[in-house]
Parts: structure tokens; sequence; C-alpha cells
């Protein structure tokens, strides 16, 4: 369709005259030399040549470079001079007539400056004087075979031929008029359909553009994305987050603000520009303020887009003076606004819905990853104090526990026996190995070999002590765990028959006597003293 399009639009009436007038001077080239041949035997000497001076012209404006006016005016000479060389010597019933009329059409063909109108009347003219002259016998022009002229058949003649003439001019010019109108019109049309195919291709292009621009970002968004997933550090994160989209995304500003736990502050945490960075730890109010579009934001949770093209909504941050467009999109966890991206554009307009919608992807992304890496230090934070106060707890225990019991045993091929006093003595060849629980060593493993067998401890046997070491450590902790289980059974046993035996009397020196023999009994005490009085034991002592 593009190229026919471009080669209709080139078309014009020069074009196509230049090359019609080539094709007849070729093809009369070619009949020159038949029809000179023919009646070179019958021609007089002065046709000879005038016929061989007008070929030659013939082959000199075919062959050589000529304007096409010069071909055109010699063109229809040549025919003019043939045409009426043949009446002159033949008469008009011969083939002159022919040649005059085909003279005329081509000039209407070839020419557009009325020389058709012309050469048919100066045919007729020399027509009508011809006839005037050959009737008062001044010139015969009457061929042996043709019959008679007289003044009837020299009118008719020439009646037919103007009329014809005029036939042939009339509707050779209604056809090059109608052709030209048709041509015209095709040309408008193509014309109008080549610039509708032109906007097409330009808005197919705008489109592709943007499609480009499009994908671009999607990639730009899931790389970030897949970076941002992968820190779980706060600050890290959120500093990649920054430079990420400033480096992606082609912004020369990009800041993350950060609200504090009472929401009444947002603070920022990272900027991806220098200047940016100088104000991190800057703060404002989160308190609803029309004129701030941060506090905006935060009230609305809606992204805003601002231009300074908007001098209504637009308002200009001293400390970035470059920026023409501004973007404030809310990071929100569960609906809630934990910050703010704030991003700075140095072109005016450079946000569309659909950048926006991308970044809203990233900042919605960036907000759960906060989130969830502020829950997860919080949890290794709670982790870490109950290992601290697991280990602190597992040593007041273990010192307490050891306190009431034997601190060590001793094997050797006599049996075990318990150590009452630790030997403080060390040997480079014995190997020692610490009772951990928790993190707390609660005891000691000291080996050492027969005589005779080699001193030095292997990797395996080490690995191997190690991992008794941690089996005796836990069957400990189980054996302490049981016992203090039962203890604690029995002591609730001892109160819950100790409550009963109470209960049986409800006289109060019964009880009251029944409740000091029990404890003495329980706790093995020497004596058991319970004293029934509303003064302090102090008072009772003085008043005695």
């Amino acid at each position: 369709m593009r190229n026919k399009s471009i080669q209709f639009s080139a078309f014009d009436l020069k074009t196509w005259r230049e090359r019609f007038i080539r094709i007849v001077l070729r093809v009369a080239s070619i009949l020159g030399v038949i029809m000179i041949s023919a009646s070179f035997s019958t021609a007089t000497n002065t046709d000879r040549v005038l016929f061989i001076v007008m070929y030659i012209i013939l082959l000199a404006i075919t062959l050589l470079p000529t304007g096409y006016t010069l071909r055109a005016y010699l063109l229809l000479i040549i025919t003019t001079i043939v045409g009426v060389n043949a009446v002159l010597a033949w008469g008009p019933w011969a083939d002159g007539s022919l040649f005059l009329l085909s003279t005329v059409v081509m000039a209407t063909l070839l020419l557009d400056n009325k020389i058709d109108f012309v050469l048919l009347a100066g045919s007729i003219l020399f027509l009508i004087t011809l006839g005037l002259l050959s009737l008062h016998g001044v010139f015969d022009v009457r061929s042996p075979q043709a019959p008679p002229l007289d003044l009837a058949s020299w009118g008719v003649y020439i009646a037919d031929f103007s009329i014809l003439g005029i036939i042939i001019i009339s509707a050779t010019n209604m056809l090059k008029s109608a052709f030209t109108k048709v041509v015209t019109q095709m040309q408008t049309a193509f014309e109008a359909l080549d610039m509708e195919r032109k906007n097409l291709e330009h808005k197919v292009q705008e489109r592709t553009t943007e499609l480009e621009t499009r994908m671009s970002q999607l990639r730009a968004s899931a790389l970030t994305a897949g970076v941002i997933a992968e820190t779980q550090e706060i600050t890290e994160l959120l500093n990649k987050a920054a430079s990420l989209i400033s480096e992606r995304f082609e912004y020369y500003h990009v800041g993350i603000f950060i609200l504090d736990a009472q929401r009444r502050n947002v603070y920022l945490q990272s900027a991806s520009s220098e200047i940016g960075k100088s104000l991190i730890g800057r703060s404002f109010h989160a308190e609803p303020d029309r004129k701030n579009p941060l506090a905006v934001v935060v009230e609305t949770n809606k992204t805003l887009i601002t231009s300074d093209l908007d001098r209504t909504n637009f308002t200009q941050d001293p400390n970035f003076p470059l920026t023409r467009s501004r973007m404030i999109l809310p990071l929100s966890v569960r609906g809630t606004v934990i910050g703010l991206i704030d991003i700075h554009s140095d072109q005016p307009r450079a946000f569309s819905s659909e950048e926006a919608e991308i970044i809203q992807t990233l900042a919605d992304l960036t907000a759960i990853s906060f989130d969830n890496a502020r829950l997860l230090d919080e949890t290794r934070n709670l982790l870490t104090q109950l290992e601290s106060n697991t280990a602190l707890q597992t040593q007041r225990t273990w010192s307490k526990f050891t306190s009431r019991h034997k601190s060590a045993y001793l094997y050797t091929p006599a049996g075990v026996r318990p150590i009452f006093a630790r030997d403080k003595q060390t040997n480079a060849d014995d190997l020692y190995v610490p009772v951990s629980l928790h993190g707390q060593e609660i005891g000691r493993i000291k080996l050492k070999k027969r005589k005779g067998i080699s001193n030095e401890w292997s990797e395996r046997e080490r690995d191997l002590v190690e991992k008794i070491s941690y089996q005796v450590a836990l069957a400990l902790e189980n054996s302490r765990l049981v016992d203090e289980a039962q203890k604690n059974a029995l002591r609730n046993q001892m109160v819950a028959n100790f409550s009963t035996f109470v209960r049986e009397t409800l006289n109060i020196e019964e009880v009251v006597r029944s409740a000091a023999t029990e404890l003495r009994k329980v706790f093995d005490l020497k004596e058991a003293e319970i004293l029934i009085s509303t003064l302090s034991p102090q008072q009772s002592e003085q008043d005695s």
C-alpha cells in the first residue's frame, strides 16, 4: 500500500506526456523508414528531399537529448507538413486529411495552450484557400483516380473536416479534463490515505514506545522488587529501595519516611541524592495539614502527583529547587500507613498513572518487607532475651542444685566414687570437655588415658566426647526436672493432706493445735508456734 501510494503521488501529466511523445517518436521513426521506402520510387525529387530532411529531424529529436517543448512542436510541424504535402499531391480525398487531424489530436494531448484549435483553424483555412485556388484553376489538386472537384464537393469536404476536427478536439479535451479531475481526486484520496497511514504509523510508534517504556519499567520494577525482598536488615532495605528506584527509574531524588510508634511524627530514614542524605533524620508532624503534601498522603493513604504546571497543588520544596514534578506514595501494611516514598523529578509532568501504579507496587512491597524485617528484629530480640533469661535461670538453678549435691564423680578401675574436693592441677594430656546447658557451663568432663596408650586425642574422639557431654547435660536437666516435679508433687500432697486434716474439726483451739503439730512434723522443726492476735508480734512481746 505504501509503495503504490508513493508511485501514484509521483504521477503528473508532464511525465506522462514525455513518455507518450517518446513512444510516438520511436514508432514514427520505425514507420517512417517503411513509408519512405514504399513511396520513394513514385515520389518526385522534391518529395524525396523533403521526406529525407524530415526523417533526419525526426531521428534527431528521437535520439538526441532534446527538450519536451521543442520535440512536441517539431513533431507537430513534421506531421502538418506530411499532411499538407499529401493534400497538395493527391487531393483532399487522400490520407492527407488523416495527418492533419492526427496533428490536431496530438496537439490536444501534448500541449495545453490551445495549439489544437490553432492547428484546426489553420488546417481549415488551408483547405478553403486550396479549394478556392482549385476552383479558379490556379492550382490543380485533383488526383487522376478522384472524381472532379466542384464547389459542392469542396464545401462538403471542408465541412466534414471541420465537424470531425471539432468533435475530436472537444472529445479529447473533455476526456483530458475528466482524466485530470479523476487523477486529482485519486491523488487527493491517496494523499489523504497516506496522511492517515502516517498518522497511524505515528500512533503505532507512540504506542510502541509507550509499551517499550512500560516493559522497561516493569523489568526495573521486577529487579528492584527481587533485591528488596531479599533484604532483611531494615536500614539496608530502605537504602536499597531508595537508591534502586532512583537509579532504575531515573529520578534525581527519592526519599523514604517512616512514622514513629505513636504516629505523631514522620522521619526521613533514607535518600538517594546527596542533598537528601544530608537531611536524614528530619521530621515533620503527621497531623492533618493541607499545605504539606506529605501530611496529606498520611491522612488520605492515597498517591499524590503534582507538577509545577499545576500551580494550585504544587508546593516547591526549598531543599530541592530543581523539582518540577513530585510523586508521594504511601507505605501501607494492612491498610495502615507506616511511611512514605517521596519522589522528585526535574521534568514537567514526569509521572503518569501507569507509572504511579508500578511504583505503588514497589512501595507496597517495600512496606511489607519493612514490616517483616521489623517483626523479624523484634523476634530476634525476644529470642535473645529469652535465651539470656534461660541461661541466667539455668546458672542460678544449677548453682543452687550443686550446692546441695555432690559436685563430682570419679571413675576408676575400682569403681565410681564421689569427689568432695576438686583437683585444681591440670595435665596437658588430659581431655577437658564442658557440660553445657543453654549456653551455660554446668559441669565438666575430664578424661585421662591409661598408661602405655597414646596420649593424643583425635578429632573423632573429641567429637564423640562432645556429643556424650551434650547428652549428659540433657540427662542431668531431665533428672533435675523430674526431681523437682516429684518434690512439687510431694509438697502439693502435703499441703492437701494438711488442709484436709485441719478442716476436720470446727474448734478453733483444735485447729490451731493441729496446725502447729503438723507443721512441726512436716518440716521436722524444733518448735512451731501459731499466734492468733490482731497485734503485731513486736507489740505482743512488749505486752507480755
